[in-house]
């Protein structure tokens, strides 16, 4: 794992981009994926952002996905990466390719409320119709491919072992072998017929910011996995991390994300009936992701049997409600 950046790298790095040396520097929250800072110059805020995982190219792909997007009218905001003086807006350093991008106001969504998913559906409908026309980006990754592709992790039975070797029970390492087994035989869904398009990949309270006075959705960030996917994806991946699946009440909070989105595209039969088995790709390839960090040292033991565990949990709830999942998908929320 890249040692965290120190002090004197990130006054050097911003010097790059013009900032005086009174510029505050707060590390933000970090992440497995990248470094990230709040910087503040006066009145300005920005956020810079030292990727781990993606190389200068791919970095270069996200921004023009961003330089399409804020040109498209969008009713909220996106990233807008900042040049360096004479140079890209990437630039490439010994911890990874650095970013800098202006700051967006807004706050997490409460995504436990109706209201806020109906919205949350709505954005994400949006920005699937806005990139709809985008053409292909050298450097973007590809969603479409298996599932359970992981550099660290070429063999899923050498992995369960391993981790029974660590701790993890033979139980619960079994259980991911069978349900990765299964994953890999029905894949891919959709027999060829579902749409294929550029992708956020990875939509997520997380990744959106909302008008604390309004609770209208003010901004959508993190492109650095968008890629080739099947659009009904996008809608697999806000459902799968915003919790409306695991609650009591899950039909009211999944109808209303699903009303939001389908006011601008409702998903056609064969999405519907790829939308369960996506859920549990993308559990399973979860689980899979983690395990390969934590082979790779940059993710605890413990991370991953929460993925295993999570993992289980929608295998469970699958078995018990992906059926009226589809049926939900197919009426787009009104049903």
């Amino acid at each position: 794992m890249t040692a965290p950046a120190d002090l004197e790298f990130l006054v050097r790095l911003l010097a790059a981009w013009g900032f005086p040396p009174d510029t505050t520097i707060i590390r933000a929250e970090q992440g497995t994926n990248n470094q990230t800072f709040v910087l503040r110059q006066g009145d300005l805020r920005f956020v810079l952002r030292v990727s781990q995982t993606l190389s200068a190219a791919q970095v270069g792909a996200e921004h023009r996905i961003l330089r399409w997007l804020r040109q498209a009218g969008l009713p909220f905001q996106v990233p807008e990466p900042v040049a360096a003086p004479g140079r890209d807006t990437v630039i490439e350093t010994a911890a990874g390719p650095a970013t800098v991008c202006r700051w967006i106001p807004g706050v997490r969504p409460d995504l436990t409320g109706q209201t806020a998913l109906e919205r949350f559906g709505r954005a994400a409908g949006l920005l699937g119709e806005t990139l709809l026309g985008m053409p292909p980006e050298d450097g973007l990754g590809d969603w479409r491919g298996n599932p359970l592709a992981h550099p660290a992790v070429p063999n899923v039975g050498a992995l369960c072992r391993q981790l029974r070797a660590a701790g993890i029970s033979a139980e619960r390492a079994s259980h991911l072998e069978a349900v990765a087994r299964r994953v890999e035989q029905e894949w891919p869904v959709g027999g060829g017929t579902l749409p294929t398009q550029v992708i956020h990949g990875d939509l997520a309270a997380s990744n959106a910011l909302v008008d604390e006075d309004t609770g209208e959705v003010s901004g959508l960030l993190d492109f650095e996995f968008a890629g080739l996917g099947f659009l009904v994806q996008e809608v697999m991946a806000a459902l799968f991390n915003s919790g409306a699946l695991e609650t009591r009440d899950w039909q009211l909070r999944t109808t209303a994300f699903l009303r939001g989105y389908a006011s601008v595209r409702p998903l056609d039969v064969a999405e519907a009936d790829a939308l369960p088995r996506l859920l549990l790709a993308r559990a399973v390839g979860s689980a899979l992701w983690r395990a390969g960090h934590w082979l790779n040292g940059r993710a605890q033991l413990d991370e991953v049997a929460d993925r295993i565990r999570k993992l289980e949990d929608t295998t469970r709830w699958l078995d018990a409600n992906g059926g009226k999942l589809r049926s939900l998908a197919v009426a787009g929320g009104h049903g």
